[in-house]
C-alpha cells in the first residue's frame, strides 16, 4: 500500500486521538483506517475495535508506508480517510446569539495552522460555544489544523464569515461583551467582567489584532506579565483568557 487514494472530497487525518474522535463522532465519512502492522498498544487496540463496531475498513500497513508518505508527520502509525469536514454557515452564528450563555472564541486572520489548532483544543477544553475566522487571509479546517487539536476540531464548531468587523458588531449587538486581546490592553485580564455572554478575540500571530478590528471591540485586555518577555504566543493568549472567562463563570457550571 504505497498510497491512499481518495477523491477531491476526502482527506487524510493522522494520529490516535483525532483518528478516535472522527469515528466515534461521524462513522458514516470514515471509510478506512490505517494502521501500522508493527505497532501495538492499548489506545491502538480500542481504536480497532472501535472500527470494527463501525463496520469501518481496516487496513494494515508497513511501518514505510508512514515513513514515506509522512516523514515528518506525528502520525503514531494511524490515519484514517474521511469525508473532509466543512466548515460552518453564518446562519450557525445568528442561532448562536439566541441562545443563552454565549462563550464565542474569534480569531482574527490567524495563519499558523499549529496555532489555530492548539486554539482549537483550548476552545474545547474550555466549552466555547463556537470559533469565528474570516473567510480570506485566515487559516481554516486544514489536516494540520485538526491532527494539533487532537480531536478538538470534531467537538467546536468552526465558523467562517466573510467580513469579521461586521461579524463582530452583530455579535455585540446580541449583547455579548467583545473582548480583543492586545499587549498594550487598557485593562488586565483577570479585571475584566466575563461573566455573562463573552467573546475573546485573538490576532494573528505577527501583527496582533487588526486596527479595525481592535476598534470593533467593546475593549481591549492584556495578560500581565512581570518577566521580560513582552508578548506570548496567540495559542498561549486564547488558553490564558478562555480559562479566566471559566474561574469567573465558575458558579454557572
Amino acid at each position: 500500500m504505497k498510497e491512499i487514494k481518495k477523491d477531491s472530497n476526502q482527506e487524510i487525518i493522522l494520529g490516535i486521538n483525532p483518528a478516535k474522535e472522527i469515528i466515534r463522532l461521524r462513522p458514516h465519512t470514515v471509510k478506512q483506517l490505517i494502521i501500522n502492522i508493527d505497532k501495538s498498544s492499548r489506545r491502538i487496540n480500542e481504536l480497532n475495535l472501535l472500527a470494527e463496531s463501525m463496520s469501518i475498513q481496516i487496513s494494515e500497513v508497513e511501518k514505510s508506508f508512514f515513513s514515506q508518505n509522512y516523514p515528518n508527520e506525528n502520525h503514531q502509525g494511524v490515519a484514517v480517510l474521511c469525508n473532509k469536514r466543512s466548515h460552518e454557515s453564518e446562519d450557525l452564528l445568528d442561532n448562536i446569539l439566541n441562545q443563552e450563555n454565549i462563550f464565542l472564541l474569534i480569531l482574527d486572520h490567524m495563519t499558523d495552522p499549529h496555532n489555530v489548532g492548539a486554539c482549537m483544543r483550548s476552545a474545547a477544553a474550555a466549552e466555547v460555544d463556537a470559533i469565528v475566522v474570516p473567510k480570506d487571509r485566515s487559516c481554516h479546517l486544514t489536516p494540520t489544523v485538526r491532527k494539533i487539536s487532537s480531536g478538538a476540531s470534531e467537538l467546536i464548531p468552526f465558523i467562517v464569515v466573510t467580513n469579521l468587523s461586521r461579524s463582530i458588531r452583530k455579535i455585540s449587538s446580541a449583547g455579548v461583551k467583545v473582548y480583543g486581546a492586545k499587549s498594550d490592553g487598557t485593562i488586565k485580564h483577570t479585571d475584566a467582567d466575563m461573566r455573562g455572554n463573552v467573546a475573546i478575540v485573538i490576532g494573528s500571530e505577527d501583527k496582533g489584532l487588526k486596527e479595525l478590528t481592535a476598534k470593533t471591540c467593546n475593549a481591549l485586555i492584556s495578560i500581565e506579565m512581570p518577566g521580560n518577555i513582552d508578548s506570548l504566543n496567540a495559542s498561549v493568549t486564547a488558553g490564558i483568557i478562555l480559562f479566566e472567562y471559566l474561574r469567573q463563570n465558575k458558579h454557572a457550571f
